[in-house]
């Protein structure tokens, strides 16, 4: 056998392998996309999170309960959990919101807010469920100390 019938079909191996090397990274490529936009998704829940839970506490330092002392947080505010039929209208226009879209699978029978009051501080909370699939709810929690002037 001559070394020329030895090695055909030598071009065609490597270009077979060639291509199976370059899908290979293509695949690679596209794991990678799907990684960073889930964890964008992820980054987007949580910043709506944070907006929310500053949204209602803002609201409760402006909403000083004039009727005992301007310097105390109605306690009408506090509901653990909070739904769309509880607390008072702040909170249930709050908890429609979330439920609106804000953040997935927030509904009245799943992952539902809360505020919890004790004295000047105001604990709230959010929680959320990640439509890509993932089993495990997310939450955000930021406490703060209103003290009024």
């Amino acid at each position: 056998m001559t070394s020329k019938h030895a090695q055909q079909g030598s071009l065609l191996l490597e270009a077979l392998i060639a291509f199976l090397i370059f899908s290979m990274a293509i695949l690679g490529v596209i794991g990678l996309q799907a990684t960073a936009i889930n964890n964008t998704l992820d980054a987007r829940y949580r910043s709506d999170a944070a907006f929310l839970a500053n949204q209602i506490i803002a609201q409760i330092w402006t909403d000083a309960d004039s009727t005992t002392s301007p310097s105390v947080i109605k306690a009408s505010y506090a509901c653990a959990p909070c739904k769309s039929n509880n607390g008072n209208a702040n909170t249930r226009d709050w908890v429609t919101q979330i439920q609106s879209g804000f953040l997935p699978g927030v509904t009245d029978a799943a992952n539902q807010p809360s505020i919890e009051i004790a004295g000047n501080q105001v604990t709230v909370t959010l929680r959320w469920q990640a439509p890509q699939g993932q089993q495990q709810a997310h939450n955000y929690v930021t406490k703060t100390e209103i003290r009024f002037n």
